[in-house]
């Protein structure tokens, strides 16, 4: 499964989101720490990350951090 991560305002990957696959949600999170440790903000699932046809990213204009 794909599991996506958002950055907050003042955080170094403000307006960016970071894409991780993992089998589950707890793995992916914890994998997450290890890549950016606590300077992150929101974690969602491929479901919660598209509605209606446009994604998290294309709504809040976000860049996708590597």
């Amino acid at each position: 499964m794909k599991y996506y991560f958002t950055f907050g305002c003042g955080q170094p990957n403000a307006n960016g989101y970071h894409v991780i696959e993992a089998p589950t949600y707890d793995v992916a999170r914890a994998e997450m720490y290890r890549r950016f440790g606590q300077k992150w903000s929101m974690q969602y699932t491929e479901a919660e990350w598209s509605k209606d046809h446009k994604t998290q990213a294309d709504i809040y204009h976000l860049h996708e951090v590597k």
